[in-house]
């Protein structure tokens, strides 16, 4: 029987995937330990032929049993992904799972020259693994902790949700709420401080019974919005940190009895399907997710190309697209 890739592994004191990856040559393996694999391999008569080296583009999905599946921003950066990654040849894997074991299992399968992230709330010891590994990775998003050495694609969340804030300004409204989502969610964060920014710099006044924060598409509580929305001093619009969250925010209005724009105008982001299919359809500002990812794996892959270069962060820009859910309060 042939010497095997378990046997090399064995005697050097290595797992078979950093035997596999000595093989194809791979960035993360230390020139030290790839020549005591291979002196190994000489040494027991293995021998093996080199393939044409096809790079590998692994891109982690957030944690989630279904959210982040059926949200279409995700899809969108991964088409742009997967455009670049036919066009250079690149291979592209897909990884998911709802916690940090079933996430590092998938990579350790995949075994990818880099990975992008399509969300920026990266769990510790998820980071702390691909540090560890020397594993090359991307965030699309602004990265929570070391941005200076952190490879990054994202828009300006902060100016977004600020523009969308003046546009209901802009409209003659004065009391605006904000929805946003978990406050582990950094574009969330962020968006929530544009909108601050914008009700400050008018001298609205901030109040805190305005801003209500959703946990999940699925797993809402309704009661904080529907107390809102009955109040007397209710909003008149909202600025609503996603597509989904705004058909959320749309259906409860009309449960009460009210109904978009006439009563309450919403502004959401991502300009998703959602936006587009919704009656009264969605003003949304379109954060690009094609070109957030075909930036991102631009960018990763001058990084598998060229190792050693510095970090780079590039932000790509936002338009809005206005339709029927704003009313203009200036031409009553």
């Amino acid at each position: 029987m042939g010497v095997t890739i378990k046997d090399i592994a064995k005697k050097a004191g290595v797992s078979t995937s950093t035997v596999s990856r000595v093989i194809n040559d791979h960035y993360s393996i230390s020139d030290e330990t790839k020549k005591r694999v291979r002196d190994i391999m000489n040494e027991l008569g293995y021998h093996y032929e080199h393939a044409r080296t096809i790079h590998t583009i692994g891109v982690v999905f957030p944690r989630s049993m279904v959210d982040a599946y059926e949200n279409p921003f995700y899809l969108g950066i991964v088409r742009g992904i997967s455009y670049i990654c036919n066009k250079y040849s690149y291979r592209l894997n897909v990884i998911t799972g709802a916690n940090f074991h079933e996430l590092k299992n998938s990579m350790e399968i995949t075994q990818a020259d880099g990975y992008i992230f399509l969300y920026s709330d990266i769990e510790d010891s998820l980071l702390e693994y691909m540090n560890t590994n020397n594993l090359l990775y991307l965030i699309v998003g602004k990265p929570t902790s070391n941005t200076n050495s952190t490879l990054s694609v994202d828009t300006d969340n902060v100016q977004a949700g600020y523009e969308a804030t003046k546009y209901l300004i802009a409209l003659g409204h004065t009391k605006i709420g904000y929805v946003g989502t978990s406050k582990k969610k950094q574009f969330s964060v962020d968006r929530k401080v544009g909108y601050l920014q914008g009700i400050t710099e008018a001298g609205l006044g901030i109040k805190t019974q305005y801003m209500v924060d959703l946990s999940s598409s699925y797993s809402y509580n309704p009661t904080q919005i529907l107390e809102l929305l009955t109040q007397e001093d209710r909003p008149t619009a909202f600025v609503v940190c996603d597509d989904i969250y705004a058909t959320i925010i749309i259906r409860l209005i009309e449960e009460i009895g009210l109904k978009v724009p006439d009563d309450i105008s919403i502004v959401s982001f991502n300009n998703s399907i959602f936006a587009r299919l919704m009656h009264p359809a969605l003003t949304s500002l379109d954060i690009n997710a094609n070109q957030l990812g075909m930036e991102a794996v631009s960018q990763l892959i001058k990084h598998i190309e060229t190792p050693g270069m510095f970090a780079t962060r590039t932000i790509v820009p936002f338009t809005i697209t206005k339709r029927d859910s704003c009313k203009d309060l200036t031409k009553l």
